[in-house]
């Protein structure tokens, strides 16, 4: 995949769909379109389990293979074409990421995330706005799929800084300062708010 994500348009854009069809997971319709009859149901359990977590393992190869720095490199060498096939996948990859309960956040954010959503965040804002621009309706989809990706970050953070204050209430000595550096980190998150203010 490494090499695939470097080559030259379009060919990162079908890559990016790929595996954002590879991350998604929707529980609700995998029961539905797998359920088998109930007398083969006992036979077939450990193949409906592992067809269930699936998708939790490929966000796992993708935290583990590296692919992020690459995701990330996609994103700096599309950034002006906020609205192209790559960017729109790129967005849907990250959210399907950020979304599942399983991911590695911190890996995330240690490799740039807060400030690449940031980046795109502020250009899609900024197409938003602009009166001119014919595919408005493009960008305020993609600005939904962002705000989507912004609520799982700092509901993420509000997460992990909630149980260190809880432990240090405790006295059980909870991690605060990771907890601490994770919120200078999302400061710039919460910076956003300026930008839907006009919105």
């Amino acid at each position: 995949y490494e090499h695939i994500l470097m080559e030259p348009d379009p060919v990162p854009a079908y890559a990016l769909k790929l595996l954002v069809a590879m991350t998604e997971h929707n529980p609700t319709y995998t029961r539905t379109c797998v359920r088998l009859p109930t007398s083969l149901q006992p036979c077939h359990q450990n193949l409906l389990l592992n067809f269930e977590i699936w998708p939790i393992r490929q966000i796992r190869l993708v935290e583990e293979s590296r692919l992020i720095p690459l995701i990330f490199e996609v994103i700096l060498e599309h950034q002006e074409s906020m609205l192209g096939n790559t960017m729109q996948s790129v967005i849907a990859l990250l959210n399907n990421l950020v979304t599942c309960k399983d991911s590695n956040m911190k890996l995330l954010y240690e490799q740039g995330l807060v400030s690449h959503i940031c980046n795109m965040f502020t250009e899609t804002a900024t197409l938003c706005l602009d009166m001119d621009n014919k595919n408005n309706e493009l960008a305020t989809t993609l600005l939904f799929s962002l705000l989507d990706i912004l609520h799982s970050m700092l509901t993420y953070t509000s997460s992990v800084v909630r149980l260190a204050l809880q432990s240090q209430k405790s006295g059980s000595g909870g991690d605060t300062q990771a907890a601490e550096d994770l919120l200078l980190l999302s400061k710039p998150l919460t910076d956003l708010i300026r930008l839907l203010i006009p919105l």
